[in-house]
């Protein structure tokens, strides 16, 4: 007795394959924000889609290793990099933040962090402001050939880890202007289409 299986598989056709998308993505279309950075997100001038990578368990079987998947996700860093203004402002933003958050010199620095992103967060109790002060979220936009946005990627609970040094150097006899590099760490990122 014969058993007949349907499979509901479309014949491939050159038709079917062809992409209805001819353009392609350019590195200088984008806008980074971080949504309690306006500064550094105005002067931003290059930002990456991190990493992603899964993990996978091994199960040893007496012929051969065998890998499956299902483990935790795990997110590389993010890392921008903006002009930093004549004033500084835009350097001071995430400096005074990362200073917030690890306080070095005393209590109150984190204190007084908390107090000045109040505003942020309206109606919010004092005593609950440090669990939504110390991240912010933060909006990627990939832009499309006519510079709308077409992708956005959600970065969720971001906040500093590193903010790199500023070099000055007369030696060259240029008027290059500085780079402020800022290297983030956040909770996930979500990539979807605008």
């Amino acid at each position: 007795m014969a058993v007949s299986i349907s499979t509901n598989i479309t014949e491939g056709t050159w038709e079917n394959s062809n992409p209805s998308e001819l353009d392609y993505l350019k590195p200088n279309g984008f806008k980074f924000q971080i949504h309690n950075l306006p500064n550094v997100s105005y002067f931003c001038q290059a930002a990456n889609i991190p990493a992603f990578s899964i993990g996978f368990t091994e199960t040893d079987t007496p012929l051969s290793r065998l890998y499956n998947p299902g483990e935790k996700p795990s997110y590389g860093e993010l890392i921008i990099q903006f002009l930093v203004q004549e004033n500084m402002q835009n350097y001071l933003e995430l400096y005074n933040w990362m200073i917030g958050l690890s306080f070095p010199e005393n209590h109150e620095q984190y204190k007084q962090y908390q107090a000045s992103q109040s505003y942020r967060f309206p109606g919010v109790p004092e005593n609950k402001l440090a669990a939504v002060t110390n991240f912010s979220d933060a909006d990627f936009f990939i832009l499309d050939s006519d510079n709308n946005p077409n992708v956005k990627i959600t970065y969720y609970d971001v906040f500093p880890i590193s903010l790199e040094g500023l070099n000055f150097d007369i030696s060259t006899g240029q008027t290059d202007y500085l780079t402020g590099i800022a290297t983030f760490k956040y909770r996930h990122y979500k990539i979807e289409t605008v």
